[in-house]
C-alpha cells in the first residue's frame, strides 16, 4: 500500500470519528433544547395561574401567624401582626376602606377613612381624641377628652368659619362664627400690643373696644384701663368712652 493511501485512510477514519460527535453534539443540543423549552413553559403556566382561597396566612419561622389576607362580609382584609398576634397594621377594603395603624401594647392608633358622606383622619386613645375631616365641601378639626367628650370643633365652610368650645360635660359654651358679611373680632391679651382688650368691627368701619386702649385726646394720648368701654367711627376717633 502506498504511503498516500494510508493518508486518506487517516483522514476517512477522522472524518468518521468527527460525524460520530457531531451527531452526538446535535443530539445532546435537542435534548438541552427542549429541557429549557419545558421549564420555560413550566414557568409561564405557573405565573398564568389562579390560586383561589378564602383566607391566606404568613407564617414566621416558629409557627407564629404574622400576616393574614381574609374575606369578610365588609370586604377583604388584610392584617400584619406582631410577635404576640396583635394586629399593628389593618387595610380594610369595601364600600368603607379604612387603615387602621396600632401601636404595640396600648390602645393608642390611628384611623384613616373614607365613606359615601366624607372622609378623615382619627386619632384614637381607649376613646377617639382628635379628628380631622372633610365633608360636603367643608373640613373641620375636633378635639376630645379622655373620655370622648367633644371640647372643641373648628370648621372651614366655603361661605365662613366658626369655633365651638365646650365644658367638660359637652355642653356649647362659647361660640365664634365668621363669615363674608361679617365684621371682625380682635382678641388681645399681650401688653406689648396694648392689650389686654376686645374689639367688634362692622363691615362700614365703626368698631366697639372693650379694655384697655391708648386714645388720642386734645393733644395728647390717655391710656384707657382695662375697664373701660370705647366706641369707634370710622375715622378711628372716640365717639364715646367710660370711664
Amino acid at each position: 500500500m502506498q504511503p498516500h493511501d494510508l493518508d486518506l485512510q487517516t483522514l476517512v477514519e477522522r472524518i468518521g470519528k468527527l460525524e460520530a460527535q457531531n451527531c452526538r453534539l446535535k443530539k445532546t443540543g435537542i435534548a438541552v433544547a427542549v429541557l429549557i423549552s419545558a421549564v420555560l413553559f413550566m414557568g409561564q403556566e405557573q405565573t398564568n395561574r389562579v390560586v383561589e382561597a378564602n383566607a391566606f396566612h404568613l407564617m414566621d419561622a416558629s409557627g407564629k401567624i404574622r400576616a393574614q389576607l381574609s374575606m369578610e362580609m365588609s370586604g377583604p382584609i388584610l392584617s400584619l401582626l406582631d410577635a404576640r398576634g396583635s394586629p399593628v397594621v389593618s387595610l380594610a377594603g369595601g364600600d368603607k376602606p379604612v387603615l387602621v395603624l396600632n401601636k404595640p401594647g396600648t390602645t393608642e392608633q390611628v384611623r384613616l377613612g373614607t365613606n359615601k358622606t366624607h372622609f378623615g383622619l382619627g386619632l384614637y386613645d381607649k376613646e377617639i381624641r382628635a379628628g380631622l375631616s372633610i365633608q360636603n365641601g367643608a373640613s373641620a378639626i375636633d378635639l376630645f377628652d379622655e373620655s370622648g367628650t367633644a371640647q372643641a370643633t373648628l370648621v372651614a365652610r366655603p361661605t365662613g368659619s366658626f369655633l365651638r368650645l365646650r365644658n367638660p360635660a359637652g355642653k356649647e359654651v362659647s361660640t365664634l362664627w365668621v363669615d363674608s358679611s361679617s365684621g371682625g373680632l380682635s382678641v388681645n391679651l399681650g401688653e406689648e400690643a396694648g392689650g389686654p382688650g376686645l374689639e367688634i368691627t362692622d363691615n362700614e368701619g365703626f368698631s366697639t373696644v372693650l379694655g384697655r386702649r391708648e386714645v388720642v385726646g386734645t393733644g395728647r394720648t390717655e391710656r384707657k384701663p382695662a375697664a373701660a368701654l370705647l366706641l369707634l367711627g370710622k375715622d378711628r376717633k372716640v365717639l364715646w368712652s367710660a370711664p
